[in-house]
């Protein structure tokens, strides 16, 4: 029996999750950009339950424990 590949889940508007609106229309920032030289501003970090990473060059903050990096 052939297995089927994992198919890639289509989330709309997955913009929405990195900017909060609140009610004066005032638009706040959730994730934290990358401050490397090589990414700039508008790179934002992956905000993981222990850590932050940026994908595009890797870097990666830990929370209170630091073990790598």
């Amino acid at each position: 029996a052939k297995k089927n590949k994992h198919k890639k889940k289509k989330v709309k508007l997955a913009v929405l999750k990195f900017y909060k609106v609140d009610e004066n229309g005032k638009i706040t920032r959730l994730r934290r950009e990358c401050p490397s030289e090589d990414c700039g501003a508008g790179v934002f970090m992956a905000a993981h339950f222990d850590r932050q990473y940026c994908g595009k060059c890797c870097l990666t903050y830990v929370y209170n424990k630091p073990d790598e990096k």
